[in-house]
């Protein structure tokens, strides 16, 4: 085969080289600048048109979710002084906070199924469910160890910031933030005027009102005795503080804004009191007239609440000191209706870097400081499992590293594709049998 390829080669090539361009003069005095040019104008035609893999660059692959926040991950792996506090708040050395609880109380009952037959046998049956035990047992102790992992990283990453929004009688006025530094006791602020609360609270005027009249919307002909009592009980409030508004050292156009809003209240409800009305057209005519005024309401409180936290925090930023406000972690307790977007957040963007921002802020279901904590145990924690135990040069460990350093859960891509295997219909049934049944 091979010598008949040589025997093809030469006539191929002896052929083209008679060619009259080729025996031209002008070929044969410049023929190096011809055949680069030959060699360039195949190159450029190649690139474009029918780029080699070897040359085409590939776009980074990430797995649904966050984005910018994936990316930020990865601009983060670049920081060795961060990657170093971060592997110093996984462990425990030092004079560093060390705590171990014993979940096991909490363990979850096992039902009969999966209790363990009371004679002992040889049959395979048994020998599998003393398996399933064993492996429960296991399982158990890697989850009361992971449970106290989660909460010792979540102590100690300092410096720590909790802007709360649910501390017993200061829900809803502002935020109290608390700094956590080591070995320095905790400091906290309120930094919100009573102006904010007062703001807020006329702004949440037409809440109040749906809430008292909603349930009878679809039913004005036939309400129970004593439905208008909530009614009645939200004018009297009503009445009584359009009498402090009165005599009060409020600015004239916050006075007048307020007792307008308060009138519009007041005069609602008494007409769906006298005359037995109040349903979703007359509620949609009242809210719609007094939004004017809750839209000054709300703009005047945002202003006090950026303001006052802007000052809070800036003073916080410089006492911590540049290298410090770089470590600094931000937890913010949320619940779903209000989890994005809050002024909070935003807040804390405005003063960190656009990096830090997207990875050191975290928005948090929790009801308690030592909750939250552990929440930011868990994703830092699992960050830095995730980048040491999957090597990142792969697709499915760099994939894997970003779902367990995010929100994004670790086999959302898994799923997706199983799903795959059943077509959507009208009535969507699982096959009785799959490959892993029983």
């Amino acid at each position: 085969m091979l010598q008949t390829f040589h025997k093809n080669r030469r006539p191929f090539i002896v052929n083209h080289a008679l060619y009259p361009f080729f025996q031209h003069r002008h070929f044969m005095t410049h023929k190096g600048f011809f055949c680069a040019l030959i060699l360039g104008t195949g190159l450029f035609f190649q690139t474009f048109l029918l780029p080699m893999p070897a040359f085409s660059q590939s776009k980074e692959d990430y797995p649904e979710g966050d984005q910018e926040y994936f990316k930020a991950l990865l601009e983060i792996e670049k920081d060795e002084e961060y990657k170093k506090f971060l592997m110093d708040s996984v462990s425990y050395a030092g004079d560093k906070k060390v705590e171990y609880v014993d979940y096991k109380g909490v363990r979850p009952a096992v039902d009969e199924k999966g209790t363990a037959p009371a004679d002992t046998g040889t049959d395979a049956a048994q020998f599998r469910q003393q398996t399933y035990e064993a492996l429960r047992n296991m399982d158990w102790f890697r989850k009361n160890n992971y449970q106290n992992f989660i909460r010792n990283v979540g102590q100690n990453i300092y410096p720590l910031i909790i802007a709360s929004d649910y501390e017993p009688g200061k829900e809803g006025v502002g935020s109290t933030y608390y700094l956590y530094r080591r070995d320095r006791p905790v400091e906290s602020v309120t930094p919100t005027s009573v102006m904010y609360e007062m703001e807020k609270i006329l702004a949440h005027i037409p809440m109040g009102v749906f809430i008292v009249i909603s349930p009878y919307f679809d039913n004005v002909a036939n309400r129970p005795e004593g439905w208008e009592e909530p009614l009645i009980e939200y004018r009297k409030h009503v009445g009584n503080i359009k009498a402090h508004f009165v005599n009060s050292d409020f600015s004239q156009a916050t006075s007048a804004r307020a007792i307008k809003m308060l009138d519009m209240v007041d005069n609602y409800l008494q007409d769906c009191i006298e005359n037995n009305s109040g349903d979703e057209k007359s509620y949609r005519a009242f809210s719609h007239q007094i939004i004017p005024y809750v839209a000054e309401a709300m703009k005047s409180a945002v202003e006090l609440q950026v303001q006052a936290g802007l000052r809070a925090m800036s003073q916080w930023k410089k006492e911590l000191g540049p290298k410090e406000w770089d470590r600094l972690h931000v937890l913010i307790p949320v619940v779903w209706p209000v989890a994005e977007g809050n002024p909070r957040r935003q807040i804390f963007e405005h003063l960190m870097t656009p990096e830090r921002a997207k990875t050191n802020i975290f928005e948090v279901h929790a009801r308690s400081h030592d909750e939250a904590r552990t929440t930011l145990g868990r994703i830092k924690g699992d960050s830095v499992m995730a980048g040491l135990t999957f090597d990142k040069n792969t697709h499915f460990g760099m994939g894997s590293y970003l779902r367990l350093s995010s929100p994004t859960d670790l086999v959302q891509g898994a799923t997706k594709e199983e799903l795959k295997k059943y077509p959507k219909t009208k009535e969507t049934v699982l096959p009785m049998q799959t490959p892993h049944s029983d």
